[in-house]
Order: C-alpha cells, then structure tokens, then sequence
C-alpha cells in the first residue's frame, strides 16, 4: 500500500480543476480542447472526452473498441506525452499518427488544422515536470524507503509474515544497490577505495538490522525490534545517504566507472570463452 501510494501523475501546470486546461495556453490547444469534447459527426453519443474523461484523470475505466483490433481498456492521457508508442501494441510513434487513425475510423472529417489543433492539445495534457529522474543512489534510497514504511506497521502488531516479506524485500534492494560499488578487488576502478569500502559496509549494516528486526519479531521481542528499527531509520536518515553520495564517483552510477567495470567483464568472458 505504501508503495501504491507513492505512484501519482508528473505534476502539469498546464491543468486545472476538472483536467481543463488552465495557465498560458495556446489558441491551437483551446482550439483542440474544444474539438476534444466536441460530439463526432456520424455518432453523437461518442466523443474523445466521453472516454478520456478530464475530470476523472482522462479515463472512464471501461473497454471499447477503436479499430484496433478488440476491446481495450481506455488509457489514462496523463503524462502521457514520455509513454510513446501508442496504443496496445504500440503501433503509433505519436500524437499526429492517432489523431490519423481516429479520423479514418470514426468519420471525423478534420481538417489539418483541425489534426494540428488536436496533437497541441494531446500534448499540453500530456505533459508533466521533471519527467525523468536521474539514476543514483538517492533515487534507490527513496524507493526503499516506501517499502520500509511497511515495517513501521507491522513492528508494533508483531505480524511476522509481514516483516519477513519486507525484510526480504528491502533486504534485496540493498545487496543490489551494494553492488553498485565495486569492492576493493575490482580492478576496473581506480580510486575511491575507501569511500566504495564505507558506502559497502553501511549498507550491510542496513542488511542485518533489518535481519535482527526479523528475528526479533519472530520470537515475540517487539521492543527489540523496535529499537533495531529505530537504529535502521536512523542510519537511513543521513549516515548512509551521506556515505554513498561519498562513494558515487567510483560507483556504476558514474557512466563513465560502468563502462569500464563492463568492458573489463566482458573481457574476462571472452578470455574464458576462449580458453575453452
């Protein structure tokens, strides 16, 4: 649940109340809007805002058929600017290849002024701030974090099944994170072996907190593990951000360190390939 609520849209300040467009808009996409819900001409029942609703995030939840091959459940069109290709099964590169298809198929008779009005409009609700977020350890750190949450619950009601799962879980996060940082026998990368060392050792430090957590609650000591939280919360707080935020020159979050570590590996495979 905690990691369900943590999925939302890109914020989009180009919508507002009611996913109407709101800001500084154009007047091809307050043109497209208007033909957006405006009724199709050989059947009025339909519209592109009757199953793309605006006011319920652009979907109604239901399946139709759109000449696509079946009945297929309606797409948010939230964000969906960074969500190409389209349709189920990817058929269209973009905006401008839809508002083609839906033309042809339901008898629409737009103009290209019309087509052009439409893709302006697609693309201002389909937008959204800071789309992409850059991959590092902060980024891992914050996902894991959304799993931890869990444990803040089921500690105190001593639900061991559900701590087992997440320290399961997080505990996996972690060891793939920790290989992020090649240990002092990788000799694809120089320097930083003390920060790599540090940033290694906190998080297996992480690792078996959350272990003694698990093992707390498996044999009824809820305090204890409590505490081991408190200690686990604590080293998430600052000292481990801080140790691989340290180390992150000489990790494989540097693009330049991936490269070697990955050069040096595939050489090492074809050396073996090779010698059988």
């Amino acid at each position: 649940m905690a990691y369900i609520h943590d999925i939302d849209f890109l914020p989009n300040p180009s919508l507002g109340p009611a996913g109407r467009l709101a800001g500084k808009i154009s007047d091809a996409e307050r043109r497209g809007e208007a033909l957006f819900a405006k009724p199709f001409p050989h059947d009025p029942s339909l519209s592109c805002a009757g199953c793309h609703v605006p006011s319920s995030g652009f979907v109604d939840h239901q399946q139709h058929d759109v000449g696509s091959g079946g009945l297929f459940k309606t797409p948010t069109l939230r964000n969906a600017d960074f969500n190409a290709p389209y349709f189920h099964d990817g058929r269209f590169d973009n905006y401008n290849q839809v508002v083609d298809h839906f033309d042809r198929t339901f008898q629409l008779d737009l103009s290209a002024q019309d087509k052009d009005d439409l893709v302006a409009y697609l693309t201002a609700v389909g937008d959204g701030v800071q789309p992409y977020e850059r991959d590092g350890a902060g980024a891992t750190l914050k996902e894991i974090n959304d799993f931890s949450t869990v444990l803040a619950t089921a500690i105190p009601a001593g639900d061991k099944d559900i701590v087992a799962l997440a320290v399961d879980t997080i505990g996996r996060e972690l060891r793939e994170l920790t290989e992020q940082y090649p240990d002092r026998k990788n000799t694809s990368v120089s320097g930083g072996e003390q920060q790599r060392v540090l940033a290694r050792n906190g998080l297996k430090e992480l690792v078996l907190t959350l272990r003694r957590i698990e093992m707390a609650v498996a044999a009824g000591r809820n305090a204890d593990a409590a505490t081991e939280f408190r200690n686990y919360r604590n080293l998430m707080a600052a000292a481990v951000p801080a140790l691989l935020a340290s180390a992150e020159p000489w990790s494989l979050f540097n693009q330049g360190v991936h490269d070697q570590h990955y050069a040096a590996l595939r050489q090492v495979m074809r050396s073996k390939h090779l010698s059988h």
